[in-house]
């Protein structure tokens, strides 16, 4: 298991700035979010998108996902060949693309080697559809993604866990980072623990669970302007329940 930052937390900054705010936090991925200004899209040439995501692995930083933006049309077959270039995976939310749609857009990530999340909250009620999305198409080129927010579902993250099987390939955590202290007993600590005992090998990316906490957010990256190498960089908030599972597994 990996724990990753999203490009959510910093939607202004570039891909070395994001990188750098790894390096500070101890976190080893990155969930990149079409539209912010990380500078990687489906349209950058593959020969970039590849230097860029090197020279980010380079640092000790791996590129991991992307959530495109939403649309009721199948993402192109070029973003999935990127995708498999780049060795990432695609999330889209379960409700941006209709079923056939969505089988439509297997099928170029199957040809691709490239794999396409549908992104759920966890509920009964969104994992039950994309189950039977994941299982009519081709093997592998779909998967589920868990927008994971404080709450009900957390809490009972094991149930979840089996509800969605080994379906699961990536996990954004609303509320994490600096926010993670406000939320104990909200259910990080029993998902962590229960990724752990369940053996998840894919990235947790930590993400503002509202735009409301972008200040609080900045300090924790240590962010040029609010703090960093300053007397507020000793007052970040820390991982708290995330740093006692360890960042890897």
């Amino acid at each position: 298991m990996k724990l990753a930052l999203s490009s959510a937390a910093a939607p202004d900054l570039a891909l070395a700035d994001l990188v750098g705010a790894c390096e500070r936090r101890g976190l080893g991925a990155l969930e990149l979010v079409a539209t912010h200004a990380h500078g990687l899209h489906p349209t950058l040439p593959a020969a970039e998108a590849l230097r860029l995501a090197a020279a980010a692995r380079e640092r000790g930083v791996d590129l991991v996902a992307y959530r495109a933006a939403g649309g009721r049309r199948a993402p192109r077959a070029g973003a999935a060949r990127v995708a498999a270039a780049r060795d990432i995976v695609v999330v889209v939310p379960l409700g941006a693309l209709a079923p056939a749609t969505a089988l439509i857009a297997a099928g170029h990530y199957a040809d691709a080697g490239a794999t396409l999340l549908l992104a759920v909250d966890g509920r009964p009620e969104t994992v039950e559809p994309a189950l039977r999305l994941v299982r009519a198409a081709p093997a592998g080129a779909l998967g589920i993604a868990w927008d994971a927010a404080p709450g009900p579902a957390l809490v009972q993250a094991r149930e979840t866990l089996e509800r969605i099987g080994p379906a699961l390939r990536h996990i954004r955590l609303l509320g994490g980072g600096p926010e993670a202290a406000g939320n104990e007993g909200a259910g990080i600590g029993p998902l962590m623990g229960a990724l752990t005992l369940a053996r998840y090998t894919g990235a947790v990316a930590i993400a503002p669970s509202t735009p409301r906490y972008r200040i609080a957010w900045s300090l924790w990256l240590g962010r040029r302007g609010w703090g960093c190498g300053s007397a507020g960089e000793s007052s970040l908030t820390p991982l708290s329940t995330l740093e006692t599972h360890g960042a890897e597994a």
